[in-house]
């Protein structure tokens, strides 16, 4: 881990309070900070306001984030509707990324009876499936073309080679411009590369689960991929909101005792992990949100961390993340016993 952020990989440099870096194939700079859309689709994130969603989308445009990630299984397609209605005019001005290859079974059907009940959902990245996805996705965001359109997860029924062609398909024709992929490992991301161009892969990275680091951080550093992170918080464990008495309503995912973040001797440890988050945290006069965030933006590996807001709060105080360092002797304390 070194203490120098955005260099050598992205070339990012400082506009206002935000750090941008340049994309391949785009004509709009990446902010370093981006907007997460899961909640937007309204399942597994608890109570949520759609209205306050979407003063939130408008804060983080106002404070300089111009990237926004969703995908059609988030809400059965609700995130790119509400995400498509509130960009509106201002959707020139920033960059989409939505997901293809994981959709939903037709038990879906019953989330509108029944809120909490699981979705079915599994992996499809077959041409056949990307096409018409990448119809469906334009037209709830009320675009003609994605910035970057991602596969969300590895297919194991079709090869991958089928489903580059496809999405490079979709590039000549101008409805994407840029390749990513999502989840990915590093054998599957070699192999990815042999037929096409993927420039970004989107990946969960925190304090808590650094298993990256070990081998696929390196390689995309060295082959100038952009390192997207999701949960850079570990699903909020890091804001310091929660503790070992915490109970979640069956409406958010993090109440299923799988969870590896919040259940189990895995969570007493990760409360380890976030009482040194503290500890910097009150040392900077900074919230632990704060200190989580801006050490995933340490990594000089790491282009873009993605965080999820329900409010405008939220944002105000995860861009706040952009505009600090970290010392070489606090990431070192952050990083003790890992």
């Amino acid at each position: 881990m070194t203490s120098s952020p955005f260099v050598d990989l992205t070339g990012c440099w400082e506009s206002l309070n935000m750090k941008y870096a340049t994309l391949e194939g785009l004509d709009i700079k990446l902010s370093c900070i981006g907007f997460g859309g899961e909640q937007l689709g309204g399942y597994r994130w608890g109570k949520t306001s759609e209205i306050q969603m979407v003063k939130a989308i408008r804060k983080a445009m106002d404070s300089g984030i111009n990237f926004f990630d969703t995908a059609p299984i988030y809400g059965l397609g609700h995130s790119e509707e509400v995400l498509g209605r509130t960009l509106g005019a201002d959707r020139k001005n920033v960059i989409i990324a939505t997901k293809a290859g994981y959709v939903w079974g037709k038990n879906a059907i019953l989330r509108k009876a029944s809120p909490n009940s699981p979705i079915e959902k599994f992996a499809d990245s077959s041409p056949v499936n990307i096409n018409r996805e990448i119809e469906e996705s334009l037209k709830r965001l009320k675009t003609d073309y994605i910035d970057l359109y991602q596969i969300h997860e590895p297919d194991p029924n079709t090869p991958i080679e089928d489903t580059l062609l496809a999405m490079e398909k979709l590039k000549l024709s101008g409805k994407i411009r840029c390749i990513g992929c999502c989840n990915f490992s590093l054998e599957l991301l070699k192999e990815s590369l042999k037929y096409g161009n993927v420039e970004t892969i989107q990946i969960p990275y925190s304090l808590i689960d650094r298993k990256a680091e070990r081998d696929l951080l390196p390689f995309c550093r060295q082959n100038n991929i952009a390192v997207l992170v999701y949960s850079p918080l570990a699903r909020g464990l890091l804001t310091g909101k929660y503790d070992r008495n915490t109970k979640f309503g069956l409406d958010d995912h993090r109440s299923r005792s799988g969870d590896e973040y919040f259940h189990g001797e895995a969570f007493l440890k990760n409360l380890e992990v976030l009482e040194r988050v503290k500890f910097v945290a009150k040392k900077l006069n900074k919230t632990p949100t704060q200190i989580g965030l801006r050490w995933v933006l340490e990594n000089p590996c790491v282009t873009t961390a993605i965080f999820g807001a329900k409010n405008v709060a939220q944002v105000e105080k995860n861009i706040v993340a952009s505009d600090f360092a970290l010392s070489k002797e606090d990431i070192e304390f952050l990083n003790k016993d890992m």
